[in-house]
């Protein structure tokens, strides 16, 4: 799986959980950049990208990224 495969089921993910599609999201996508996308959301978001993808994240995972990308690294590093 690449980083935009990746990109396109997060984005999927957060539409979902979200409630809404009014966005385009790309390596550079900040959660701030996305309407709804609040610490409340953020913590639904990732459980759904854990499970989606069948990872775990550490806290260390969690605060380490700023945008989709660096979340996406994160991803790929744990799918090693």
């Amino acid at each position: 799986m690449d980083k935009k495969e990746i990109i396109d089921k997060i984005e999927m993910i957060v539409a979902t959980s979200l409630n809404h599609h009014d966005f385009t999201m790309t390596e550079d996508t900040k959660p701030e950049e996305i309407t709804g996308w609040d610490s409340m959301a953020n913590a639904m978001i990732l459980t759904a990208i854990e499970q989606e993808f069948g990872i775990k994240f550490k806290f260390s995972d969690m605060i380490a990224w700023r945008n989709v990308g660096q979340l996406t690294d994160v991803v790929i590093k744990k799918l090693g």
